[in-house]
């Protein structure tokens, strides 16, 4: 995180305009409670935005047992850094506090970034519950053992490693977490640059001798170009594991920005990161790739610099559609508020 703000200051950036009126009806998003009641719902895919890339995902239940929930990279902090006086600040609020949630199974981080990796956020969730598990890309164990999460409840994974947890007495669904790589990179610090591994994640829910019950894709964090044009990985993850109920997936450079945006600047062309975050027009693109049905946007507004920051992504978002962003249709893409929980009817995905 530090490298990339960093980074920044050698990049071109002009003096922000206002986004005029071509908005294609879409509105800025915001922080609302969160209507857990959606999660009652427990025969649907069910899924909560909890700001900048942290999700809660609910998948379908079987009759009679509790729902199984993950949490994809929770950031429940105001700042994105070590320091409660200085870095990104959020613009949007925490939907809740960590002992509001609901219990949790599975907790999986896509690389140790600060806004993606909050440590304070990790321990209350192990606090509040002894039995969830972690999953993190190879050389993030240590940091969540750092703060007194148990190795035994941290699976550390390399790309394309699979671990596999079985039904337990009374239930018939198996749930399989896929390590699957991001064109991204990591680091807590200078001295750190690119020591641990970043990933996107691949989940689904099985049941022996029946297609995939459920199946969802997280990004993490990612770029979707490279030198040579469109990074072909993410057709692989398509080809290999999906197609996908739902996909949640970045569109903007999340806190990276923020800095530019409060002093009313903004990059001249953002394609000088588009190998290492996904522009709107990219997300689109991905989420094509990876075979998604439904994708929620994720990665913005929550750090944003301004009210326009913050908006442009979703313009650009619908733009790229043509002029939608309606993530309900087949093949949608759009956003939902912080603190929403929808749900979506889960057929197989076969």
């Amino acid at each position: 995180m530090l490298a990339s703000v960093m980074g920044l200051m050698r990049l071109p950036f002009v003096r922000a305009t206002p986004l005029g009126q071509d908005l294609h009806g879409v509105k800025t998003v915001k922080t609302i409670k969160p209507n857990f009641e959606v999660l009652e719902s427990v025969d649907k895919l069910c899924a909560a935005w909890l700001g900048h890339a942290g999700f809660l995902i609910q998948l379908p239940a079987e009759p009679g047992q509790r729902p199984v929930r993950i949490v994809f990279d929770p950031i429940f902090s105001d700042r994105a850094y070590p320091s409660a006086w200085i870095g990104p600040r959020r613009r949007l609020l925490a939907p809740c506090k960590i002992e509001e949630l609901p219990d949790v199974d599975f907790v999986a981080v896509s690389h140790n970034h600060y806004d993606h990796c909050d440590l304070d956020a990790l321990k209350a969730m192990w606090k509040k519950s002894h039995g969830v598990e972690f999953l993190v890309p190879l050389g993030v164990k240590a940091t969540l053992e750092s703060v007194g999460i148990p190795s035994r409840r941290i699976h550390e994974l390399d790309w394309w490693d699979n671990v596999a947890f079985p039904p337990t007495i009374g239930r018939k669904f198996s749930y399989s977490f896929t390590c699957t790589p991001a064109q991204h990179n990591s680091g807590r610090g200078i001295l750190d640059q690119n020591w641990t591994l970043w990933c996107s994640w691949v989940v689904q829910q099985i049941s022996e001798g029946d297609p995939v019950a459920a199946s969802v894709f997280f990004a993490g964090d990612t770029g979707y170009q490279t030198a040579g044009g469109a990074c072909p990985i993410f057709k692989e993850i398509g080809e290999k594991l999906g197609p996908f109920n739902l996909a949640m997936i970045p569109i903007w450079s999340g806190a990276s920005l923020t800095v530019l945006g409060k002093m009313g600047y903004k990059l001249s062309d953002d394609s000088h990161l588009a190998t290492l975050h996904a522009t709107p027009e990219d997300a689109v693109r991905m989420a094509a790739d990876v075979r998604a049905r439904h994708t929620l946007a994720m990665h913005f507004a929550t750090f944003a610099g301004s009210d326009d920051e913050a908006l442009e992504p979703l313009v650009r978002l619908a733009k790229a559609q043509g002029g939608t962003a309606d993530w309900r249709q087949e093949g949608g893409f759009g956003a939902i508020d912080v603190g929403e929980c929808v749900e979506l009817n889960c057929g197989s995905v076969e």
